[in-house]
């Protein structure tokens, strides 16, 4: 059997209550998991595309841990986030993390970031991001009455998380990076964040791509 052994017992919970925020918002979701020499990157899609004229945006968060040792280098597995969460709640040692075995494929792992040459573009504010989150919320709530058809519904989460939300400098994100963030607890809520008035997150770009930085872990999306 395949583990991991994450170097402080912390972390390994830190990823089982992320791993259960991204089930939460996904059950059929699936989680990347790639290990570079001691690094484990873990990566979800809170939101992605789903086919050709799809507009949804593609929206990964991702999160980094340190392991124990670089035995694990060069492990690249997508595996379902319902199997992780069963992994994390019968795991019998405070750091080592059993992989499931059952491998899924999804369209998303197929877009891969740059993994350098990122450079500072703009900032963005927390309270932005949580507007962006709630209006989504009440917008999508508002529109999707119940009985609604799933189609209906997934057409409309997908206007909704692709409208612009504005960074200090006038670049424009998908509101759906505001939803990852504030479903995720990447940023912290208005009523506990410390000096709101104030709290910004720095926006990197590279080829193509933009990347939030937050406290909980990097959000990234295309381009406009």
């Amino acid at each position: 059997m395949t583990e991991l052994e994450i170097a402080d017992p912390l972390a390994m919970k830190d990823l089982a209550a992320f791993t259960s925020l991204a089930h939460k918002l996904d059950p059929d979701g699936a989680m990347r998991l790639h290990v570079s020499s001691t690094v484990l990157v873990v990566t979800i899609a809170p939101l992605y595309p789903h086919g050709i004229g799809d507009s949804t945006p593609l929206v990964l968060a991702m999160r980094m841990l340190r392991l124990n040792g670089p035995e694990m280098d060069g492990l690249d597995e997508v595996v379902p986030l319902a199997n992780l969460k069963d992994r994390f709640a019968r795991a019998e040692n405070a750091t080592r993390l059993p992989v499931p075995p059952n491998s899924v494929l999804v369209s998303w792992t197929g877009i891969a970031p740059p993994k350098g040459q990122w450079t500072a573009h703009d900032r963005i504010a927390g309270d932005v991001l949580r507007s962006a989150a709630e209006a989504g919320v009440a917008e999508i709530s508002d529109g999707a009455p119940e009985g609604a058809g799933s189609h209906a519904v997934k057409a409309l989460r997908s206007r909704v998380w692709s409208k612009p939300m504005t960074a200090t400098g006038g670049t424009e994100l998908p509101g759906g990076l505001g939803f990852a963030a504030s479903a995720l607890r990447f940023v912290p809520e208005a009523e506990t964040a410390s000096a709101a008035e104030n709290e910004e997150y720095d926006v990197f770009a590279s080829s193509g791509w933009l990347r939030i930085s937050t406290p909980g872990g990097h959000l990234l999306t295309r381009a406009r």
